[in-house]
């Protein structure tokens, strides 16, 4: 309980005992005014005395239900603990196996993971070439050299001093059509903890998106102008290709950590790339354990008929898959679990500011259907620490926000003199 609300509560009953001092004699005919006093002081220790009990019995309560906290996150950590120890030993295991590997039996599926590599390159090259207006020289490294005021050849697309709220929506494309061109796109990861120890377990990948000067363009930024251009397609396709090169280069070099990676409305309904897409995770299926494919609940019942059989093969080859932005908790939870979902993850505020849509009730039944088919809920949009002990009275499994950590630019663990941003946990 508040200061104020205790100081409410003196309040009340310190008036109450006062006006019973100055009132009883003029009601009771025949009470003096020393017998007033006394029935005063009695209101007030009275109401002191219930103040206090209540106040004992709140802490009490509170003081239990942090240490049944500290020893569900005792246990978690005596889990972990044992799970690293395993996952330690699968990592030698797999060292000692690749000494001894012969790597003439590798040949044939390099060249598989090529040509599926070099066939959707292909593909989302013609994509992003031919969604323009007209055709354009390609901008190359050199001409990002060329002096901007020279007036032969095209300028580079820059933004300068401008903001990027300031830039056309013509500009702006070509902006971002040259930066997937020259492939300056930078893969930005977000954490996802368990709780309520809030140990990082998996991380949730973003594209950030660099113009030839420097200047970052967040997907909030570059989301609505490809909608409006007709490049929603080509880039979407883009950036999710990209997403998976840089998680599985980042994944090499950590071994135990998963990456969230969203597929697009407009990628989910393209059959022909994503058919091309899945050709290539599946001659790359030593990724599986590590990628965890996003589909948002909208998404996902519009499309799953037709690409229910695509989302097999994912499944079947070991990727996992989440269903995000959920707007309605009435779903199937066994369905998904059938499908392959392991992952559902919901807003905050769809579960502490419904409005009275859900009521605790269903939010805990909607939690215990979830973990009878092994499907774990991860809340998202967490901000404070009142919105987390909210949240742990209904016993979430992984929580992600700002509370637990920011959206951070993965370095290239490759690059000298630079520490890799992730580590295995």
């Amino acid at each position: 309980m508040s200061k104020q609300y205790h100081a409410f509560i003196f309040g009340c009953y310190t008036a109450a005992a006062i006006t019973a001092m100055f009132a009883l004699p003029e009601l009771i005919h025949g009470l003096d005014h020393f017998t007033a006093i006394l029935f005063g002081i009695v209101i007030m220790l009275a109401g002191g005395l219930a103040q206090e009990t209540v106040t004992r019995r709140t802490n009490e309560t509170q003081a239990v239900r942090r240490l049944i906290v500290l020893r569900k996150a005792y246990n978690q950590n005596q889990e972990d603990l044992a799970r690293n120890r395993d996952e330690l030993r699968r990592v030698y295991e797999v060292l000692e196996q690749f000494k001894s590997r012969n790597e003439a039996k590798r040949a044939p599926e390099d060249i598989e993971e090529v040509a599926s590599e070099v066939k959707v390159l292909h593909g989302l090259v013609e994509q992003l070439y031919s969604s323009g207006k007209h055709e354009t020289r390609p901008t190359t490294a050199a001409s990002l050299d060329e002096d901007p005021t020279a007036e032969a050849g095209p300028k580079v697309p820059s933004v300068g001093a401008r903001k990027i709220s300031e830039l056309g929506d013509d500009l702006l494309v070509d902006i971002i059509r040259d930066a997937l061109r020259h492939n300056r796109v930078d893969l930005f990861l977000q954490p996802i903890v368990s709780l309520p120890q809030r140990k990082r377990r998996f991380f949730e990948s973003f594209i950030h998106i660099r113009s030839a000067d420097g200047a970052e363009i967040t997907p909030p930024q570059y989301s609505g102008v490809a909608k409006e251009k007709a490049l929603s397609l080509a880039i979407d396709n883009m950036l999710l290709f990209r997403s998976v090169q840089l998680l599985q280069k980042a994944q090499q070099h950590n071994y135990s950590t998963a990456f969230f990676c969203n597929i697009s409305p407009s990628t989910f309904g393209d059959r022909k790339f994503f058919a091309d897409f899945i050709e290539y995770l599946e001659s790359n299926r030593d990724m599986a354990p590590c990628i965890v494919f996003q589909l948002s609940q909208s998404d996902l019942a519009a499309h799953a008929e037709d690409a229910s059989g695509d989302l097999q093969r994912l499944v079947d080859v070991g990727y996992r898959l989440c269903m995000n932005q959920v707007a309605d908790l009435n779903f199937d939870p066994s369905g998904l679990s059938e499908i392959g979902f392991r992952f559902v993850k919901v807003h905050v505020d769809r579960i502490l500011q419904s409005n009275g849509i859900y009521t605790p009730e269903s939010i805990r039944a909607v939690k215990a259907a979830l973990d009878e088919v092994g499907v774990d809920l991860i809340i998202e949009g967490v901000e404070t620490e009142q919105a987390l002990i909210e949240l742990l009275e209904y016993n979430i499994d992984l929580g992600q926000g700002f509370l637990f950590g920011e959206p951070r630019v993965s370095k290239d663990p490759e690059q000298k003199n630079q520490a890799p941003e992730l580590r295995v946990v």
